[in-house]
């Protein structure tokens, strides 16, 4: 989800890993659901967990080298906004008369998203 890119954002401006409870503190956020969202940002390579007393959550690559559309894909998988912009998600979608209409927002939300970095976020806030 988008609100968990702020989360991930926490991030961007340190140089040592952030422990969970520090951003569930921070943000009013359930520690519980904190580790369901960096569990998922782990498994796609935006974060990477370090152990230890010092131990936590840090960025697997500069902000400028992550994008919104990978943080949106790994929570939420592909953006639709409905399920027939998806190849098999219609039968009906080759003689759908307005599916060139969901195709063409599903493509410029993905352009929108792939062109914003985290970095843009982190300087924007």
């Amino acid at each position: 989800t988008l609100s968990s890119t702020g989360e991930v954002a926490l991030l961007g401006g340190e140089s040592e890993a952030i422990p969970l409870k520090k951003i569930s503190d921070y943000e009013d956020i359930s520690l519980k659901y904190l580790e369901q969202i960096f569990s998922q940002l782990k498994k796609n390579n935006i974060v990477e967990s370090i152990r230890g007393i010092t131990g936590g959550y840090i960025l697997s690559r500069p902000p400028a080298d992550i994008t919104i559309k990978e943080i949106v894909y790994a929570m939420d998988g592909p953006v639709k906004p409905v399920d027939c912009v998806e190849t098999d998600g219609c039968v009906k979608s080759d003689i759908c008369s307005i599916n060139w209409f969901w195709q063409g927002l599903k493509e410029n939300v993905d352009g929108y998203f792939e062109n914003i970095t985290l970095k843009n976020l982190i300087n924007k806030g």
